[in-house]
C-alpha cells in the first residue's frame, strides 16, 4: 500500500500498554469512535481500542506509535483497527496512520 497524503504523528512519546495493566479510562474519541483515551500509572496517554479494556485494565498488549509519512511512501500493512492500519515502511519503522492517507498500492 502508498500514503496517498502525509501523516505526522501526533503523540510522542507514544503509550504502550500490556495485559494487566491498570489505566485511567477518558473520553471516547468523536473522530474515531471506539478508541478511548487513557493514562498510564506515570501520567502517560495515549488512544486505545475501547474494546481491550475491561474496566481499568488492559486486555492486550497494545503500543500506540504512530506513522510519520510522506505521500508515496510505500507501506506494509501489518494490522487494522477502527480507521486506522499499523504499518511497515521499507525501512522497518512502524506505526498506526488514519486510514484516509492509505490507498492501494
Amino acid at each position: 500500500m502508498r500514503a496517498l497524503q502525509p501523516w505526522r504523528a501526533t503523540y510522542d512519546p507514544a503509550l504502550a500498554v500490556t495485559a494487566g495493566d491498570r489505566v485511567t479510562p477518558g473520553r471516547i474519541d468523536d473522530a474515531y469512535p471506539g478508541w478511548q483515551w487513557v493514562v498510564n500509572s506515570d501520567g502517560l496517554g495515549g488512544w486505545v481500542p475501547a474494546a481491550i479494556l475491561e474496566g481499568d485494565r488492559i486486555t492486550i498488549a497494545f503500543d500506540t506509535t504512530e506513522l510519520t509519512v510522506a505521500a508515496g511512501d510505500r507501506l506494509k500493512p501489518l494490522d487494522h483497527r477502527l480507521g486506522w492500519t499499523r504499518c511497515q515502511t521499507q525501512d522497518g519503522q512502524t506505526g498506526w496512520v488514519p486510514d484516509h492517507c492509505l490507498g492501494a498500492d
